[in-house]
Order: C-alpha cells, then structure tokens, then sequence
C-alpha cells in the first residue's frame, strides 16, 4: 500500500521530509515560487554545475579573467530555461507518483463532491460534473480534466488538450496539479493554505499568457537573448582583450602613457588581429596588422610578438617585417614611428618614451659583447694571397680578404662568418638589382667565397627541409643559386659543385614530393662536394 501523501512548499520543512526521495515521489508538488524553483534547481543541479563549470574552465583558458564566471553563469542560465518546462511536465503532471491521497477519514464521495463543489472557485473552469465516482473539470482555453475516486485515492487525469503543440505539454500538467491542490485545500485545509491556492493559479495565469505572445515577438525575444548571447561569447573567446591575454588593454613604457598598447597599434595598422600561443611553458601572444612602405607604397606585414611573464609583466620579444626578423635597431625604427604617428593623429606632445627601449638596447649590446668574448674564441685571420690567371677567361679576382672561422668554446663548432653574410645577403637582391659593391665585396674573398656560399647553401637547405617543407627548400636552394650568378655576373663555369646547375635547369617541382627528390638530390651534392654544416 503507498504512503499517505505529502505537500511539498519548497519551505526548509519540506526540503528536510523529502530527504533522498527521488523525483518527489510521495509529495504532491506546489507551483508557488519556492517550490517551483526548488523544484527546478534540484532537479538540474548536476547539468547546472557542469554548465557553469565548463563556462569558467573556457574562459580561463582563453584569458577571459573574471568574465569568465559571466560565461558560466550564462551558460548555467541557457540550461535553467532550456529543461525547465520538462522538469515542469514531468513532476507537476498527473503520471507523478504524488502517495496515497484519500478521501478524508469518515467522508462519503457524496460528502466530498458536495464540498468540492461548494468550495471550488476558477475563473478559467467554465463547468463541473460528477458521477458517482468522479469529477469533470471542463475549461475551454485550458482543456478538460477528471478527478476520479480508486481503491489507491483521488487521482486527477488530463482528458483533452485544447492544442497538441509539444511545446505546451507542461502547461497542461501544471494545470492538472493546481486543480488537484484546489481540492486538496479543499478537503484538507491544513496542509495547503488559501493564499498558496491563489498564488497558483496566478502563475498558472501568466504562463498561459506568454503562450498566447505573436510568434514574431517570442521570435524577436528568442533572437534578442540570442544575440545577447553571442555577443558575451564573442567578448568573452574572441575579443581582442581576450586573444590578447589583456595586452590590448594595458600600457607599455615604449608607448604614449596616455594610450593602451591596443589603441597605439590599431591606430597604425590597418587589419590588426590578435593571437596567442605557449611554446616551451612560455606564452606568446602576437599582433598583425598591415602597413605601408613610405618608400615604395607597397604593403607590409609587421608582427609584434609578446612575452607573457608568470607575474602577468609582458614585454615585446621580437617584430617581423614580411615575416623576416628585425634586428633591434629596426624594431626602435618601428617603434618610433608608432609613437609618432598616435601622438599626431591625437594632438599630443612628444615624449622620451622610448629613452627607456635605447637603455635596453644598450644593455642587450653591452650583454652581448660580454657573452661572445666569454663563449667564443676568434681564430687569428690567415693570410691568403691569390695570382690572377691571365690564361683563362674565367680568371677569378685576386682575394683581398680571407673568410674567418669562428670556434666555439667546445672546440668542435665552427661556423665561417662569410657563410653567415651570404645566408643573410641571399633573398635580399632581385634579378639584376645587385649593387656593383656587393658583388666586389664577395668577390674579394676569392676561392672563400665559394666555399662559403656552397656551405650556406647546403646549411639551409638542409634546415628548411626539415623546419618547413622541401618545396621552401627548394625554392631557398634557387635563392642561392640566383645570388651566386648575380655575384660572378653569370660566369659560373667555374662555380663549386657544378652538378648543383644541372639540377637548377633540370627541375621545376610542382608537389611536395616532386621537391623531395629535387632537395635530396641538392643535398647529396653538396655533401660530396664538401660542404660542412654551419652553426649560425
């Protein structure tokens, strides 16, 4: 036999006998505000807190800081309303397991209708009938309901729904449970007050309102929340302060104190966008924009690069013009001119701003000295003399200048300073732009020059194969090859491993594999020619 039934208020009472009982089963349910939600929030709680939880692990993980408990509570919010209209249907509706609910000790059905109908008041039940078993509840907007005396109490079933729409399911079961406390007050007046009746059937009364709302306005508030939503996303993972780890917002010393560092390079740089990314513990975040060469009026690519400290401190770590690295000079160059063009652009006065970047420039040279003359030995320059073979047409130029070696302190690393210039040099002039100096200055180290290109050559290639891909390989081997020619103004029969010609005229790799064999075969020739790998 089950239990004789229970009210459950959502009171602290009620939360107490409810103990572990699931789904409320034995209690019948209240729709007030405390028990609704109660109700709700209980039933919810585990798929609440994972939503809140996986809103607050995203936005720490993306930067987001203290917006990101907003982004749980939004998403924890979604979830609320989303499956709170099922927690409705299931708990309110008549199929709810509410105990054992009899007729009063001594009570007749006649005595119990008779009261029933003396005592019940609805504006939206139009009319009541009864049998001798039974009540009927009819109401046109909200459907028709029977309340029907069994061997296990009353029970209150749903006979018609005015609309099949799945979506008002819950409406109807809700509706169901608050004619079932009417009778319950009814006849046991002590367990459920009037006041609590009346605040039912008032929150009854609104929910069917916002059924009846146009469909255009609940699209436009759907659409609204949306929106909203998007918008807190948005913020929260995509926005520059976000990308950024707060470097857009904050202020660096090189810049005007009165702008933030993503004010001063937005005002610069058209396209800018934000990124960050860890690489051996350490974060990285990065800036892009687009500029413009004030010599020639073509774009450019500059990329600031940040340093993230673990005390939230941050500094630039490097800047890139087309993707090759500054040198520090260069980057004050830039630095310069951003300063220049906010406090124009804004009517501001000039500053020592960047007094502070040429102290650190000073320090990293002073710093720079001091490591290269504890780490590395200079190897005495040896003196190389060269005649120049009248007999031949393709006489080399008489050496002037002899390569030097550097060794490390390991005494096993070398590294020819010439083939450092050449790796540097070699992308910097286009077909028939090379000065007359340049290719003079290369020419003067006679037979080391040789030698130095072949062992940069082979140097990057090498890397370049294994760093980006072999079809970069290749085109940085055609690079080298370009470089040389214009160096001996094409007369390149004498060029050291000649069979590297063969492979530059033979191939044009269209695919990542066709280079393989192209870079491979570079390689092996230069190895057999001699050349030595160089650390740069």
């Amino acid at each position: 036999m089950k239990e004789r039934f229970e009210i459950y208020d959502g009171s602290a009472e009620a939360k107490k006998a409810k103990g572990k009982s699931k789904n409320l089963s034995g209690f019948h349910p209240l729709f007030t505000a405390a028990a609704r939600r109660s109700i709700a929030l209980d039933s919810l709680k585990i798929w609440l807190l994972l939503g809140f939880v996986v809103g607050v692990v995203t936005g720490v993980a993306t930067g987001a800081g203290a917006v990101s408990v907003l982004l749980g509570v939004l998403i924890a919010a979604v979830i609320y309303f989303g499956f709170r209209d099922d927690v409705y249907k299931k708990v309110y509706g008549p199929e709810h397991d509410r105990g054992q609910l009899p007729l009063p000790e001594g009570m007749s059905w006649e005595e119990a209708v008779d009261r029933i109908r003396r005592g019940f008041a609805n504006p939206d039940v139009e009319q009541v009938t009864d049998t001798a078993d039974a009540m009927t509840f009819y109401s046109k907007k909200r459907g028709t309901y029977q309340l029907k005396n069994t061997a296990d109490g009353l029970k209150m079933t749903i006979l018609t729904k005015p609309s099949k729409s799945s979506k008002k399911e819950y409406l109807y079961a809700v509706f169901s449970s608050v004619l079932l406390s009417q009778v319950i007050a009814i006849l046991y007046p002590e367990k459920i007050s009037a006041e609590q009746v009346e605040e039912e059937k008032e929150v009854v009364r609104k929910l069917f309102g916002a059924h009846k709302m146009p469909l255009v306005i609940e699209l436009a508030i759907t659409a609204a929340f949306v929106a909203f939503a998007a918008y807190v996303l948005y913020t929260t993972l995509y926005s520059d302060s976000a990308r950024s780890k707060g470097i857009s917002d904050s202020y660096l010393n090189v810049f005007p104190s009165e702008a933030t560092v993503g004010e001063v390079l937005d005002d610069f740089f058209a396209d800018g966008k934000w990124d960050n990314y860890e690489q051996n513990g350490v974060t990285y975040v990065s800036y892009t924009g687009i500029g413009q060469n004030t010599q020639t009026g073509e774009k450019i690519v500059i990329g600031i690069y940040f340093k993230l400290n673990s005390d939230k401190t941050f500094g630039i770590d490097r800047m890139t013009w087309n993707g090759d690295t500054m040198n520090t000079l260069e980057q004050l160059g830039v630095i310069s001119a951003l300063n220049d063009s906010y406090r124009e652009s804004h009517g501001l006065a000039s500053s020592n701003a960047l007094d502070s970047a040429f102290d650190e420039l000073e320090n990293a040279l002073d710093d720079a000295l001091a490591d290269s003359s504890s780490s590395v030995s200079m190897a005495e320059p040896e003196s190389e003399t060269y005649t120049e073979d009248t007999d031949s047409d393709n006489s080399a130029q008489t050496a002037t200048r002899s390569d030097r070696k550097v060794v490390s302190t390991n005494g096993m690393d070398t590294y020819s300073e010439l083939s450092g210039e050449i790796s540097v040099d070699v992308s910097h002039y286009e077909i028939g732009e090379m000065p007359e100096n340049v290719k003079e200055y290369y020419l003067s180290y006679g037979s080391d020059f040789d030698t130095a290109w072949l062992n940069a050559l082979y140097t990057d290639v090498y890397e370049y194969s294994g760093k980006y891909s072999n079809q970069v390989a290749w085109e940085r081997f055609t690079e080298y090859m370009v470089f040389y020619d214009e160096v001996v103004d094409y007369n390149n029969e004498l060029a050291p491993a000649p069979a590297l010609y063969d492979v530059y005229y033979a191939y044009d790799p269209a695919t990542e594999e066709e280079a393989a064999l192209c870079v491979d075969d570079v390689i092996q020739i230069a190895e057999e020619s001699g050349a030595e790998i160089q650390i740069w």
